[in-house]
């Protein structure tokens, strides 16, 4: 084929290549306009951020059946114990970059250890500085670690500070601040 010929080729490889710097230079930021309240899954190698700044002990209620999470103000909370749970909400990232809130559990008041809820908290330290995935471990009821091998690129962490992403993850009625919140009353059997 002449030259002349690949020159009038719309798919000539010359044509179409382009500079790989070229989306960096144009400023295109991914917009966050949820984020999930959710557990690590069993795949996925996650971060934790390291700064206190994006962690906070709350209290939560999840809808098992509708897989829902509320966060709910505490004294809300302190009127429907056994309907809530306190937690150390934490922001996390994956591997592909999607960041979630994991609400780590805290220990109970009355001071017994769950040996799941022990080794999440442990995890979630370990995660600030490695990337991790963990497995339920059924025969020794506890979660295995597993750290990714060194090396791998820094999370790109959201900017967003963490009022912003507690909008995002509790926007729409799922923040409990008064005790006729429709989950509250289906929980009383008011609905």
């Amino acid at each position: 084929m002449s030259s002349d010929a690949s020159d009038n080729d719309p798919f000539n490889p010359l044509s179409l290549r382009i500079d790989p710097s070229m989306g960096s230079e144009l400023g295109v930021k991914k917009a966050l306009l949820h984020l999930s309240v959710r557990k690590p899954t069993r795949q996925e190698y996650f971060r934790a951020h390291p700064s206190t700044e994006y962690r906070l002990n709350i209290a939560i209620l999840e809808l098992k059946e509708d897989r829902e999470t509320y966060v709910v103000v505490p004294e809300i909370a302190a009127a429907f114990p056994g309907e809530t749970r306190a937690v150390d909400l934490r922001l996390c990232c994956n591997r592909s970059g999607t960041p979630f809130l994991w609400p780590v559990p805290l220990p109970t008041s009355d001071g017994r250890e769950n040996p799941w809820h022990k080794t999440s908290r442990e995890i979630a330290t370990r995660a600030e500085t490695a990337w991790v995935r963990m497995a339920a471990n059924m025969g020794g009821g506890y979660y295995d670690v597993f750290i990714a091998p060194p090396g791998l690129s820094e999370p790109n962490w959201p900017t967003d500070d963490l009022p912003t992403l507690l909008r995002l993850a509790f926007s729409g009625g799922r923040l409990i601040d008064n005790t006729n919140h429709p989950v509250l009353n289906r929980l009383q059997g008011l609905a």
